[in-house]
């Protein structure tokens, strides 16, 4: 097979064979004929689905009616067509018409080739038999492989259009092209099942997209000749034998295994009994026979990821899943379970190399996830390994990899109309999908996860769904996705339970861990700050690790503060917290640190105030206080003696609650475990706005609730209060003061209007659900990704509402910056490891419209940042109120600003 042809072309090869698919027309005349493409792709699509599991090929082999035997010749036909439409003389002018066919005056260059493939399949499909509808709906997946599905109003033009279609020979060519492919698969009688459904549409639409991306990767499917087509058959044994095993092997798409053959019992899998919980969730798991949601509600501490992790093993072992995908809120609650998953997986890897993604922003800071990437192509013989292999980095691919971690909006862009979204969805069918802390999203993000949910199951995938507390009409949403009724009267907390499509839900109680049962005291102070200072240095008179929560990042700024002036505590360097002259320490962690900062301190908090080292614990000395914001409140492993929290949502406040004497240590400097609530002592309440800002980031009717139910309950029973007091507060069934039901009631007028608001455009985000006609339109607009520079936020798709941001990387004086070059990598990694969210309006409106500078936007790395410039005191020079420091982060000074 030569990589090159003589200049001059012999016309005496039929004129398929003279089409050009791709070609370098840089000092070469190197080109790759259209049929041996087509059949390129077709081989790497057979090739995939051999290394999938049988359940997937039944699933697409049922898509068309068919079984696989005769199911499978025509899947690789269709996806063989995906470029049948370059056989046009609009897209055979980019380069040369070698065919000798007459183009035509001025032929259309501007063609989408992929929907001429889309008209010229449908009529081709129709003259063989199929369905129309069918044929309608196959041929736009797989005309739609570049990344978005044409209107119709697009393909009636392009019908009629002779300048980018071709004159009749140029339609015989076409069909020379798809009679050869005939040939060589050799399908049966055409599918008689009338139509294509949501999720089927969407897995050959994802299939034909990632088999294309393979074959034509140059390096592994060099060019052929004209002559080769003379026996498409052999080229395609040969191709599919060799080089689409190679291709395969070295992007690290191995098959798709089970880690467990056979049944293993929990204590094998983990080394240690099975906890209430973890009994309760393999039990279900014995009873359950088809794809399932299954949902956790339990204590902190009681192990849920590993009965999420267990599940997989029996749930891929037994319904033939194909690897695992765990979904958080926060990148920093992706990397704490990174750790732990990567653990798992090199616990049970077995005797071969498994590939491991973590799908987020910042997982270029995360040295664990760093340290799996080769340096090159994946070693398959090496076996036994986890890996993060470079090709499934890249954002549209990461979700194709067997194993994965990462925030939740990577999976929810499957939903949404981005380019690609398919290829997404391909990735997460027939997976086991975690998401942890469901509790943490709002109406939008939670309405955009229920509509996930309904395709994960339509797509062959299992769930599992991890809380801590969660509000009854989650649970009632739960039940109407799989088209049933609650139980009645629900199963008491904490419970498991199963929601299976076509079977009435499961929940079983379990008994919380009796070590973990606490009795908490919530004392009350004022908002204030002195108030929060107060009640910390008369806790810790004997010292202890304490954490201060607060709901804005300029109250964590301003508190640690307020704690005067200390010896830096320093690591790699830098500082992440001080030492006071009375020895106390006070640390500070929240969102608004450059990443790099930011993952130091998450480290050096972690290391801190998480867990006891089993193999050494040390006991804890001294007095260490954490001032810190939501970010240590979700995932992260902390435990602290003393907790003082702003006022917030109940189910937040029993989140935050569990940091509370968590892990079983000696003796500890604070005699009991305490929840100080700052917000509660005030009559009335505080103000919720300004300068508090607390009602701008939870609805106000709901801390007013909270604050009620409260103010009656001088201690705390957990586990046992949890179901409860969250039933209370979101079932409005607490009794407000007379004095603030005015108040609350124009605030559930608000937050209603809010939320009514926030689940309609949820609903008019997604590609439509899966098992009606919403999806089948393609005239749904298409969208950005969310990381898209120099596009307007109102063209960017949104997995959560809230401010818009922009990433900024900060710039001293002694950085050698040039908006006109593109730095090279090093440096782009180095400036990039700075970068931190703003969402100040202003701030966002002049950096966006000063735009990415025109030479980062040739970075991969800085395509989406803009420049945060700063003078030699570290002052933004637009605007010398914002200005970053090393020990409190990025900060927005105002006239009161100390």
């Amino acid at each position: 097979m030569s990589e090159s042809i003589d200049p001059v072309v012999d016309l005496a090869l039929p004129a398929h064979h003279l089409l050009w698919a791709k070609t370098r027309d840089i000092g070469t005349d190197a080109w790759h004929p259209l049929l041996l493409h087509l059949l390129d792709v077709a081989a790497c699509a057979d090739g995939i689905m051999a290394r999938e599991p049988q359940g997937t090929r039944d699933r697409l082999a049922a898509a068309l009616g068919l079984d696989w035997v005769d199911a499978q010749p025509w899947l690789l036909l269709l996806i063989a067509c995906h470029d049948l439409g370059k056989g046009c003389p609009g897209f055979q002018c980019k380069w040369k018409n070698l065919s000798g066919l007459d183009v035509g005056p001025s032929p259309d260059t501007s063609i989408n080739h992929a929907f001429v493939s889309q008209v010229e399949l449908l009529e081709l499909l129709i003259e063989h038999g199929w369905p129309e509808d069918m044929a309608e709906l196959v041929a736009d997946a797989v005309g739609c492989h570049h990344g978005e599905r044409a209107a119709l109003l697009t393909l009636d033009r392009l019908g009629g259009n002779r300048r980018a279609l071709g004159k009749p020979a140029w339609q015989e060519t076409r069909r020379g092209l798809f009679q050869s492919l005939i040939a060589v698969f050799a399908p049966g009688a055409p599918p008689s099942k009338p139509s294509l459904s949501g999720p089927d549409f969407m897995l050959l639409a994802g299939l034909t997209s990632f088999a294309d991306w393979i074959g034509s990767n140059e390096a592994v499917f060099p060019f052929g000749t004209p002559h080769d087509c003379e026996d498409p058959s052999a080229w395609f044994r040969t191709r599919r034998a060799i080089n689409v095993e190679n291709a395969l092997n070295q992007i690290g798409w191995l098959p798709r295994l089970p880690l467990m053959d056979d049944a293993r019992p929990f204590d094998e899998v983990f080394g240690f009994a099975p906890r209430p919980l973890q009994t309760a969730m393999v039990n279900a798991l014995a009873a359950i026979d088809q794809p399932t949601i299954l949902l956790i509600e339990a204590p902190m501490g009681e192990g849920k990821t590993e009965a999420a992790l267990y599940a997989h093993l029996e749930l891929q072992r037994r319904l033939g899943h194909r690897g695992l995908y765990v979904a958080l809120p926060t990148k920093a609650t992706g990397n704490a379970m990174f750790h732990r998953v990567l653990k798992f997986l090199q616990s049970q890897r077995g005797d071969r190399q498994l590939d491991m993604q973590l799908l987020h922003g910042g997982a270029l800071l995360n040295d664990e996830f760093q340290q799996l990437k080769p340096g090159g192509i994946s070693d398959i013989a090496k076996g036994g390994d986890v890996r993060a292999s470079e090709w499934f980095t890249h954002k549209k691919r990461a979700l194709l990899s067997e194993y994965g971690v990462g925030t939740i909006d990577q999976a929810l862009l499957t939903i949404l109309p981005v380019r690609h979204q398919f290829v997404r969805m391909w990735g997460l069918a027939n997976r086991v999908v975690v998401f942890d802390e469901i509790h943490a999203y709002d109406a939008y993000t939670g309405t955009l996860l229920l509509h996930l949910l309904r395709w994960l199951l339509a797509l062959g995938a299992s769930v599992v769904l991890l809380t801590a507390t969660l509000p009854p009409q989650t649970r009632r949403q739960l039940a109407e996705l799989v088209g049933q009724k609650p139980p009645e009267p629900d199963a008491i907390y904490p419970r498991l339970s199963v929601y299976q499509p076509g079977e009435a839900v499961r929940s079983t109680s379990f008994d919380a861990d009796p070590r973990r049962r606490l009795t908490l005291r919530v004392e009350a102070v004022t908002a204030d700050l002195d108030a929060i200072k107060a009640a910390l240095e008369a806790q810790l008179v004997d010292g202890g690790y304490a954490l201060a929560l607060t709901n804005t990042v300029q109250r964590a700024q301003d508190l640690y503060r307020d704690y005067g002036v200390g010896a830096p505590l320093m690591v790699d360097g830098e500082p992440i917290g001080k030492r006071l002259p009375d020895d106390t320490e006070v640390y500070l962690f929240h969102a608004r640190f450059p990443a790099d900062a930011r993952q130091r301190r998450e480290d050096a908090v972690l290391k801190l105030f998480g867990p006891p080292d089993n193999t050494s614990p040390a006991p804890r000395t001294g007095r260490k206080i954490l001032i810190a914001t939501q970010v240590a409140e979700q995932s992260l492993d902390l435990d602290f003696d003393l907790i003082v929290t702003d006022l917030a949502p109940i189910d937040l406040l029993l989140q935050r609650a569990g940091r509370l004497w968590r892990h079983a240590r000696g003796a500890r400097h604070v005699a009991e475990p305490n929840l100080i609530v700052a917000g509660l002592a005030e009559d009335p309440p505080p103000c919720f706005g300004k300068p508090l800002w607390w009602g701008a980031v939870y609805r106000e009717d709901v801390l007013l609730r909270t604050r009620s139910l409260l103010r009656g309950k001088p201690t705390l029973q957990l586990p046992d209060d949890i179901d409860v007091l969250v039933a209370s507060v979101y079932e409005e069934s607490v009794d407000v003061e007379a004095s603030l039901e005015a108040r609350l009631d124009r605030a559930m007028q608000d937050a209603l209007g809010k939320e009514f608001a926030h689940f309609g455009e949820a609903h008019r985000s997604i590609i439509g659900l899966p098992d009606d006609a919403s999806w089948k339109t393609g005239m749904r607009f298409t969208l950005y990704d969310d990381d898209e520079p120099g596009v307007h936020a109102s063209l960017k798709v949104r997995t959560r509402l809230g401010e818009d941001s922009v990433l900024v990387v900060p710039l001293f004086a002694s950085d050698a910056f040039d908006p006109t070059v593109a730095p090279d990598f090093a440096q782009a990694k180095a400036w990039y490891l700075r970068a931190v969210n703003l969402s100040r309006k202003g701030i966002v409106t002049r950096l966006r419209a000063q735009g990415v500078p025109e030479g980062w936007r040739q970075s991969a790395l800085l395509r989406n940042a803009y420049p945060l410039r700063l003078d030699s005191e570290s002052r933004w020079i637009d605007d010398p109120q914002v200005r970053i420091s090393s020990e409190l982060g990025l900060i927005y000074e105002t006239k009161e600003t100390p």
